[in-house]
C-alpha cells in the first residue's frame, strides 16, 4: 500500500527522536520483566520482597530514562557537545546512585521493611530487560549514516 498524503511516516524517513524511541522500547521491556519479577518476589518473600522489588524497578527506571531524556534534550547540540552530556548524565547519575546505595545500606529503617537481596536482584534482571529494549528499539531506527541536507520531517 503506498503513502498518503494523510500518513505520518514514510518509508525511508529518518526517526526524527531515536532517543525517546528508545526510551519507549527499553520502558516497555523494563515493566514487562519488572512486573514478573515483582509477583515472583511477593510470593517468594512477602511484603519486605514486594517493597524490594519495586525500589529496584524505580531505580532502574529512573536512572535509566534520566540518560536517554538528557541524550534527547541535547539532540540539537553538537556531537562534542552529545558526549559531554551523556558522559556527565552517565557520572552523575553513578555518583547519586552511589550515595542512595551508602545511604540504603545503613539505613536500619529501610532493611526491616525492604528486602535488600530482592532488591539487588530485581534492578539487575530490569536493568538486563532495559537494555534488551533499548536495543530491540534502536536496531528498529532509521538513522541515516550521513549528514542531511535539510531537518528530517516525522
Amino acid at each position: 500500500m503506498a503513502p498518503t498524503a494523510h500518513s505520518p511516516k514514510t518509508a525511508g524517513q529518518a526517526t526524527k527522536h531515536p532517543a525517546l524511541a528508545m526510551l519507549r522500547g527499553a520502558l516497555i521491556a523494563a515493566l514487562v520483566v519488572g512486573v514478573n519479577a515483582t509477583a515472583v518476589s511477593t510470593v517468594a518473600a512477602g511484603v519486605a520482597g514486594l517493597w524490594g522489588a519495586l525500589l529496584g524497578l524505580l531505580m532502574v527506571i529512573v536512572f535509566s530514562g534520566a540518560g536517554l531524556i538528557a541524550l534527547h534534550l541535547s539532540r540539537k547540540t553538537s556531537p562534542t557537545m552529545q558526549l559531554a552530556v551523556a558522559m556527565a548524565s552517565y557520572t552523575g547519575r553513578i555518583a547519586i546512585f552511589g550515595g542512595l546505595l551508602a545511604v540504603a545500606l545503613s539505613s536500619d529503617s529501610l532493611a526491616r521493611h525492604v528486602n535488600l537481596t530482592v532488591l539487588g536482584l530485581v534492578a539487575l534482571v530490569v536493568v538486563m530487560g532495559w537494555m534488551a529494549g533499548e536495543i530491540w528499539a534502536w536496531s528498529r531506527l532509521r538513522v541515516p549514516i550521513y549528514d542531511l541536507d535539510k531537518e528530517v520531517t516525522a
